[in-house]
């Protein structure tokens, strides 16, 4: 019976695997400070590394040239091996990280203003105790400069409302439909009653947000559907600042359902009531946006998925303002 014997790693490859990374940067920089910034150590670092592969290969691997590098032939021969090394070393990492449904890297989330008080927090923290490597970089905005960010792949998801229909580009889903109701100032004609109609409200001043945002889109349909111009009194880009101008009588104001009291904003005789709409087509529709790739990174795949597997109903309050 033969024995088996495991071979030892070769000793000039064993002292330059640590080196690999060290390596590729330079081979992809060309530039010595380039490469320390792109690995974040200091460069004193990067021009060891690079000394101590030369003396491992037995041949010097950069030259200086004016106030930078220039790669050897030997370098030159070298590198392709250096790259195809670490992407399979990659590859086999990924895969195992993937067999265990680890999630690591960042996931690019943008989202409309009123979805960062509640809803996107909480479904970051469901998602981070079975994922604590994964970092998230947030986009906030209107729902145009969401879906702009998409289009221009700066982010990975994006929720929105209203949402946009699956194309060739993107697909979606919706998360959960939510009423809208009617801000009016707390002595105003409607504030003592439980349900009115939009087109009761209609011919009020109005104080909206600019258009490009979901609510903006959302309320011209329902005048566009009342027949009815709309007398705009004031317009801006945050929901808390139009409630602050119906609480002073300035204006009514198209909502979706507040979780705060409605308390008064300055003074006793500043506050809001909000009011149920009785019109079936007075939500809104909050979803999930997402490129149509190939590859999609597993830690972007594993919250998408965390997000559409979340109960409707559970998100309808988070989805308030």
């Amino acid at each position: 019976m033969t024995e088996s014997h495991e071979l030892p790693l070769h000793g000039e490859l064993a002292r330059l695997l640590p080196l690999l990374p060290v390596l590729d940067a330079v081979g992809q920089t060309r530039h010595v400070t380039a490469a320390a910034e792109l690995l974040g150590v200091p460069q004193p670092t990067v021009s060891r590394a690079l000394a101590r592969a030369a003396a491992v290969v037995g041949t010097e691997l950069v030259r200086k040239e004016g106030r930078g590098i220039r790669l050897t032939p030997a370098a030159e021969q070298l590198l392709p091996a250096v790259r195809s090394a670490l992407e399979l070393l990659h590859a086999g990492l990924d895969e195992l990280h993937e067999r265990r449904q680890e999630a690591r890297g960042v996931v690019r989330l943008s989202f409309q203003m009123t979805f960062g008080e509640a809803a996107v927090p909480a479904l970051i923290r469901g998602f981070r105790p079975a994922h604590p490597d994964v970092r998230f970089e947030l986009v906030q905005g209107s729902r145009q400069r969401c879906l702009d960010a998409l289009s221009a792949g700066e982010v990975d998801l994006s929720i929105v409302s209203p949402v946009p229909r699956p194309g060739r580009q993107f697909d979606s889903d919706t998360l959960c439909v939510q009423p809208l109701r009617l801000a009016v100032p707390a002595g105003h004609r409607l504030a003592r009653r439980a349900r009115v109609r939009f087109e009761e409200a209609a011919r009020e001043p109005f104080v909206v947000l600019e258009r490009g945002y979901g609510m903006r889109s959302i309320m011209d349909r329902l005048f566009r559907e009342a027949g009815v111009r709309p007398d705009i009194a004031f317009q801006g880009q945050d929901s808390r600042t139009l409630l602050g101008l119906v609480s002073a009588g300035l204006g009514v104001a198209l909502v979706p359902p507040s979780r705060a009291a409605h308390s008064a904003v300055h003074t006793p005789d500043l506050g809001w009531v909000e009011v149920e709409l009785e019109d079936a087509d007075a939500v809104r529709e909050i979803g999930l946006v997402w490129p149509r790739i190939v590859g999609e990174p597993l830690q972007v795949r594993l919250f998408r998925e965390h997000v559409l597997g979340e109960e409707p109903g559970a998100l309808l309050d988070a989805f308030g303002i």
